[in-house]
């Protein structure tokens, strides 16, 4: 009986060749069969392997995008790019046509990437035994036709949106593979520097953050731009004034540095803001005129403007600030752990509907 073809992963075609060797160097045979996903676009390779060869070639091709990405990343030369997530949630076409347009404005590449569960990759066990389920490459078979055809469709719909000319003016990269979203998005973003991820808040309501949106938010090194279902749908020209929330730690300069590197083509006007209580007042003041000192005179052609907002309590005095200053996008770094639980706490969430529709742009400190 002929051994069948498993695609593992949709690559690239300069990709799909290097794990190619890399797979052929540990004896597992490996076939290319090109496929279009997207017409008018740089074709898309699907990386096949025998059966047998499943599970070497597992550990191969999650170290060749990155999965062990807790090993010390080696400083070579990575394409500039945003990573975008692609699961086909509602807020998924909202979140895309961002990260397009983010990646026109920045002139850098844009990689959309969709992960899929497969069965048969996902029943193999790093163990000497293993029990052949005869019904697997049926449903094998099933979830990978699925996807690539979601895909297809997905990316189409995208495009035409977008128009095909201010299309083409971005170079983009497609990845379909069977693995753990949050797992794969950290793990390409570690290893390949993306520049920003750009994802949607995910879950079954826009009260509650997705438990993969969660995951890569705590855990990303990277810029993480996540966008709530119900926010309003804005030209990226449109986005005015960003605030960030300070607690005068010592990785705010390195956060805002990377903020600035974001909002650099575009006219934005940036808000540092600190809520304290009245107690504290004097110093906060001060420390916030320092702060303002540093950044006028590191970035020169920014508008900055540093407040101090005095409240009980830290949401609903900022939410308030941004209510009144019309703010389009929040960020905060990650080491501001209880602040990101509580915005995204259900409780919470339903009583002030306070992220529902303003974008979170997250640093990790």
């Amino acid at each position: 009986m002929e051994e069948k073809l498993v695609t593992i992963v949709v690559l690239p075609y300069s990709k799909a060749q290097m794990l190619k060797v890399r797979l052929e160097e540990q004896d597992i045979e490996c076939d290319l069969e090109d496929i279009n996903l997207m017409e008018d676009a740089a074709t898309s390779v699907q990386v096949k392997i025998l059966e047998k060869d499943i599970r070497k070639a597992v550990p191969v091709l999650d170290e060749f995008l990155g999965k062990k990405f807790e090993k010390e990343r080696k400083e070579e030369e990575k394409d500039d790019h945003v990573l975008v997530p692609v699961d086909f949630s509602p807020v998924t076409f909202k979140t895309c046509k961002m990260a397009f347009n983010i990646a026109a404005h920045l002139q850098v590449k844009l990689v959309f990437m969709h992960c899929y569960i497969n069965p048969v990759v996902h029943s193999v066990p790093y163990a000497d035994v293993y029990v052949y389920d005869t019904t697997l490459l049926e449903r094998m078979d099933n979830a990978e036709k699925n996807a690539n055809e979601n895909f297809r469709k997905f990316i189409r719909k995208l495009s035409s949106d977008i128009g095909k000319e201010k299309w083409r003016s971005v170079n983009s990269e497609f990845i379909i593979k069977p693995g753990y979203a949050d797992e794969d998005i950290l793990a390409y973003a570690h290893e390949n520097n993306s520049r920003l991820i750009v994802m949607g808040t995910g879950g079954d309501s826009g009260l509650v953050m997705g438990s993969v949106t969660a995951d890569v938010i705590y855990n990303a090194k990277v810029p993480v731009l996540v966008i709530p279902e119900d926010s309003p749908e804005k030209e990226i020209l449109d986005l005015q004034k960003v605030v960030y929330a300070t607690n005068f730690d010592e990785k705010d300069f390195s956060a805002i540095d990377k903020l600035i590197g974001i909002l650099k083509p575009f006219d934005v006007k940036v808000f540092c803001v600190h809520v304290g209580k009245g107690e504290s007042s004097d110093w906060d003041k001060a420390r916030l005129e320092g702060m303002k000192d540093v950044l006028k005179s590191k970035y020169e052609r920014k508008d900055f403007d540093c407040r101090l907002l005095v409240g009980e309590n830290i949401l609903e005095t900022l939410d308030k600030f941004i209510k009144e200053e019309n703010i389009d996008i929040i960020s905060l770094t990650t080491h501001k752990r209880n602040m990101i639980a509580r915005l995204f706490n259900p409780s919470i969430a339903r009583k002030m509907v306070f992220h529902s529709n303003t974008p979170l742009l997250v640093f990790h400190a």
